[in-house]
């Protein structure tokens, strides 16, 4: 093989292992940014249902403090 055919083809080995590399660089770093989403949608989750917990209670207790203060007036 000649310079004429090496070069060209160095070139092409070069863009294609450029291009391969930004490839798989890319697929890990958007695995790695969807797993720490779902860790916050999880978090977000039982933290939405703790909430309800609370304001189900709340609001029973709200209820018990209107009733008692209807009994009274």
């Amino acid at each position: 093989m000649t310079k004429e055919t090496l070069l060209p083809l160095g070139v092409i080995l070069i863009c294609t292992v450029g291009i391969t590399v930004a490839f798989v660089l890319s697929a890990r770093l958007y695995r790695a940014a969807m797993a720490e989403y779902r860790a916050a949608v999880d978090r977000m989750v039982k933290q939405q249902d703790q909430m309800s917990a609370q304001l189900t209670e709340l609001t029973g207790r709200v209820a018990e403090i209107e009733r008692i203060l209807r009994s009274v007036g």
